[in-house]
């Protein structure tokens, strides 16, 4: 396999600089919105890629789908949150492919309700938000370290940087995947793995739905972002490839921030 030392374009050609060739990539909720986004591009950038998502997503198909396009896509069904699907997950992807260079820590949900902290719903998006990803990161990390590192991603939320009306134990698991990545990065920096977190503000997905197709709260939402608008998943997982690729290779334990500038707003 031609490495990255054997190719005579510049380091700074963009299809060298966010080139994630060679690489093998697992994506965790990558049947549908951020999570597929992120799968397709790392696997267009030229990473092969395993996309883990509940059996009711059919991530098998979506692998599928994305094969047709000429893209090595292949799609497992698990339920992150069961005890020992992290390292089922990684076995899978090692087993197809010898290695591991990349995972996407994207499966989520926002079961908040209107009222106080519903504790049973805090305790299940603690167990997939927080617990899940640390027993990921405890499969996968020692891998990527082994294969001369690579990149630990966790999709986080902006909810975790800021006080939420309703999103209360949303934010606060979404606040302690963030402080997982940063954790991880003084642990495993000297292994050449990077951590990072990524925080989308709203992007229109199925997930925003109760954002973005009320009327009134769309329109609050969009006047109190700077850009004046709702994110797209391809400005997400442009930044999923970025932080991959070598264009990345300097930035570990950050929060990256895309919401069109709403946290900064007054």
């Amino acid at each position: 396999m031609t490495g990255p030392d054997d190719d005579p374009r510049s380091p700074l050609d963009p299809a060298r600089l966010f080139s994630c060739h060679g690489q093998v990539a697992i994506v965790t909720g990558g049947s549908s919105g951020i999570g597929r986004a992120a799968a397709e591009a790392l696997a267009a950038a030229g990473a092969r890629v395993l996309i883990a998502g509940l059996p009711e997503s059919d991530p098998e198909s979506v692998g599928a789908a994305l094969r047709e396009r000429g893209l090595e896509v292949v799609g497992l069904e698990t339920d992150l949150a069961a005890p020992g699907s992290a390292q089922v997950v990684v076995d899978a992807a090692v087993d197809r492919w010898g290695r591991l260079d990349t995972v996407v820590a994207n499966a989520g949900a926002a079961l908040d309700a209107h009222g106080p902290i519903d504790l049973d719903a805090l305790d299940r998006m603690y167990a997939l938000h927080v617990r899940s990803i640390a027993e990921l990161a405890n499969a996968a990390v020692p891998v990527i370290a082994d294969g001369g590192g690579g990149a630990f991603l966790v999709m986080s939320s902006l909810a975790g940087l800021r006080g939420n009306r309703v999103l209360s134990g949303y934010g606060i698991t979404k606040a302690a995947n963030a402080q997982l990545v940063r954790n991880l990065a003084v642990q495993w920096g000297h292994a050449g793995v990077r951590a990072n977190a990524i925080s989308p503000g709203v992007i229109a997905t199925d997930f925003a739905r109760p954002i973005t197709e009320d009327p009134g709260v769309a329109t609050e939402r969009r006047e109190r972002t700077p850009l004046g608008r709702f994110g797209r998943v391809d400005e997400v997982a442009g930044a999923v490839v970025w932080l991959a690729s070598s264009a990345g290779a300097f930035v570990t334990g950050q929060n990256i921030v895309i919401d069109g500038g709403t946290l900064v707003a007054d």
